[in-house]
């Protein structure tokens, strides 16, 4: 039986699926179905790299030629040959998922060199750091004894979930130009919302992401003891400085509520399961066509396929909450704005520049998105102004 809250769902996005028309609209579907496609992929390609190294000797062949478990240094190498490797064979699935898809939907401004460029800019310093990590990690499987195992684990994980945080500035600067947004009108508007918020305010700037990108986007980033707002300048483009506000309201929620730190809490907890899992499946192996136990560099391949499958299945989990967390966040902003109207106009222009679907099939949701639905986090927000007796008329 049909409840209000469904038929009220319904027909809102029946309303945005007219507002984005057929074509549009098709777009929008393919891109949820590559979506679906990439998720499988991400599952198989671990599995493909397993039976590229292990089977074939080749790992056990590249710890032989740099002594991987007698030297640090050696290690090292085999991590850093082993994850360029990786970068290597998924380089034509990110070109596809990443470029060609882009175009075909008509979101990339960007030449396949300049796309490349930038992709040789990340993998520079996101495979050192990822070769940090599990050296770290292969320090610990072979310096503590089982049961200081997990503390171990424990204390590697935090240190590098606090350096990708830190280290969130310099991704996004490696990718997009960005200077400071000489608009003085929004400053003063933003500069107030957090005032109210009582977070101290570090600055607004611009990312000049239309010479490469359609999409929108906005984040709060760490800069000394305050926070930077960071702006597309698409966005700046498509909304309103009303909308403009309740974007930036709903992630200074996400700030005064803590979640980067509960989320990285949660992430921290899942890692260290996961690792302790992996190592059982490094004992599991043994020692394999040629491997040495866990503490054998040489099980790299099969580590990164076990913690990939297991951090699908955790994803389901992680997903579910950070869907109730953007659904507060969502209510903070506008019950900081209080304009639920101005809420409702960002998240069109989001659908609309990004080709969203307002809600793509329950099961595809609940699997992937870190998100509700557009269509329901707006139904949420107007029936919690209904409450509050806050507008949600639109603009």
């Amino acid at each position: 039986m049909r409840t209000e809250t469904t038929v009220e769902l319904d027909a809102l996005i029946r309303e945005w699926e007219a507002e984005l028309g057929p074509d549009v609209l098709a777009q929008a579907r393919y891109q949820e179905r590559m979506r679906v496609v990439r998720f499988l992929l991400g599952l198989v390609m671990p599995l493909v790299l397993v039976v590229v190294w292990l089977p074939t000797g080749w790992a056990v062949a590249l710890r032989e030629r740099f002594l991987g478990n007698t030297s640090w240094w050696g290690t090292w190498a085999v991590l850093l040959v082993i994850l360029l490797s990786e970068a290597v064979l998924a380089l034509p699935f990110s070109w596809y998922f990443d470029f060609h898809l882009e175009n075909r939907l008509g979101l990339n401004r960007q030449s396949l060199g300049g796309w490349l460029l930038d992709e040789l800019k990340q993998a520079m310093l996101a495979i050192p750091l990822q070769s940090l990590l599990f050296l770290a990690l292969y320090a610990v499987l072979r310096l503590l004894p089982p049961r200081w195992l997990l503390p171990g684990f424990a204390g590697v994980v935090a240190g590098f979930l606090a350096v990708f945080y830190l280290l969130q500035p310099v991704f996004l600067r490696l990718k997009f130009k960005t200077e400071p947004l000489d608009d003085p009108d929004l400053e003063a508007r933003i500069r107030q919302l957090f005032e109210k918020a009582g977070v101290p305010f570090a600055g607004l700037s611009v990312v000049k992401a239309g010479e490469k990108t359609a999409r929108s986007n906005a984040a709060l980033v760490p800069r000394g003891v305050g926070t930077e707002v960071v702006l597309f300048d698409t966005l700046l483009e498509a909304m309103t400085p009303e909308a403009i506000e309740d974007v930036v309201a709903h992630e200074l929620g996400h700030k005064v509520h803590r979640d980067m730190l509960k989320l990285m809490v949660v992430l921290g907890v899942v890692l260290v399961l996961a690792l302790a899992v992996g190592y059982g499946v490094l004992r599991w192996a043994g020692t394999w066509d040629g491997l040495q136990g866990p503490q054998d560099v040489a099980t790299f391949p099969l580590l990164t396929a076990v913690l990939a499958w297991l951090g699908a299945g955790f994803q389901i989990l992680l997903n579910a909450y950070m869907r109730r967390v953007e659904f507060a966040a969502d209510a903070y902003a506008v019950r900081l704005t209080g304009n639920a109207a101005a809420f409702e106009e960002a998240m069109r222009v989001l659908v609309k520049q990004n080709k969203t679907l307002p809600q793509p099939a329950l099961w595809v949701e609940r699997l992937l998105y870190n998100h509700p639905s557009p269509a329901r986090r707006v139904q949420a927000v107007r029936r919690w102004a209904a409450r509050q007796g806050t507008s949600s008329a639109r603009p």
